[in-house]
């Protein structure tokens, strides 16, 4: 798994939060964190009956990160509680190992503080000085708007869209968009 110098940043309401990498002994707070968001949170694709991963699966999907240097798993800490997270997939096949994937979850009582955008930058940032890749790429619901917005805010474009491919309880039917961001070393090398 690749890494992250830890470093902290103050949100919007002026609350020390760490950023750092990711590793198996966040296991736990990982898992409830998930489910706490997927529970109170309708943007996600997973609902919470679906949603089965146990400490130890979440763990050896860490192990499984850390066998890829072009893995990332970033968690945002506050007073030792995981209060973010994202991690980014390289892609697998060779044609595909110029870019990966991000996925983002931010517990409810922080958003709108900052946490997405420093996690998002930090990503970034270290991808500028990842020498094999060259896009970051999403998936959000298109009903998403704060997420579209913070997306947007640090370069991702919209780039295609899946019509009526997530079908919600009440019958209606919700866009993927796809987003990605194209990854500018030139100010680094």
């Amino acid at each position: 798994m690749g890494a992250i110098i830890p470093h902290e940043f103050i949100t919007r309401n002026g609350n020390r939060v760490i950023l750092r990498t990711g590793s198996p002994r966040d296991a736990g707070a990982i898992v409830k964190l998930s489910y706490d968001v997927i529970k109170e949170n309708d943007t996600l694709i997973t609902t919470v009956e679906e949603f089965t991963v146990t400490e130890e699966q979440q763990r050896e999907f860490i192990f499984f990160y850390n066998e890829d240097p072009s893995n990332l798993i970033i968690v945002a800490e506050h007073n030792q509680n995981i209060i973010g997270l994202l991690t980014f997939q390289r892609g697998m096949f060779q044609k595909y190992a110029h870019h990966g994937t991000v996925g983002m979850i931010v517990n409810k009582n922080w958003r709108g503080n900052g946490i997405g955008k420093a996690l998002l930058t930090t990503l970034i940032h270290w991808a500028e000085f990842h020498p094999l890749l060259e896009k970051l790429c999403l998936e959000v619901l298109a009903s998403n708007n704060h997420a579209i917005a913070l997306y947007k805010s640090v370069g991702f474009i919209e780039e295609g869209r899946q019509r009526n491919q997530v079908k919600t309880f009440d019958g209606s039917y919700d866009d993927i968009v796809l987003m990605g961001k194209l990854l500018d070393r030139s100010m680094y090398f």
